[in-house]
């Protein structure tokens, strides 16, 4: 068992170096799976006020304050990395169910600017900007 562990954590090594990508990236899969919060850092404070600011965001599903969105399917955009996808998703909240699509969009941090997620409505293409919430 340790010896398979081993050749997959040595696999997404060499996926990594191969891509480009970090080590840490290859590993923990999408680059918008995480806890995302509008409007800054302050909005990934627990506290009142702040809960219709963050979106949470897996491989399966999107939760963002009054609705939960369950994947469909989804498409990576991007040919340089796993930074951009398309996703067409199920979402229940509030006593409606509605289907809709979504782009999702990951800016690498930088020295100036930190990482961020462009959350693109498919159909109007609202767009709202996540930052990432530190854990």
């Amino acid at each position: 068992m340790a010896l398979r562990s081993l050749v997959m954590k040595s696999a997404a090594c060499i996926v990594a170096l191969i891509t480009g990508m970090s080590a840490a990236a290859a590993q923990s899969g999408p680059a918008y799976v995480g806890k995302w919060g509008v409007e800054g850092p302050d909005a990934c404070r627990d506290g009142v006020g702040t809960d219709d600011l963050k979106a949470t965001f897996t491989a399966k599903q999107f939760e963002y304050y009054a609705s939960t969105c369950r994947v469909m399917s989804s498409r990576r955009l991007s040919r340089s990395g796993a930074t951009a996808h398309r996703f067409k998703l199920q979402c229940e909240g509030e006593g409606a169910k509605v289907d809709k699509e979504v782009i999702l969009v990951v800016l690498e941090k930088t020295d100036p600017r930190p990482e961020l997620l462009l959350h693109i409505d498919a159909a109007s293409w609202d767009t709202l900007t996540y930052q990432r919430c530190g854990d």
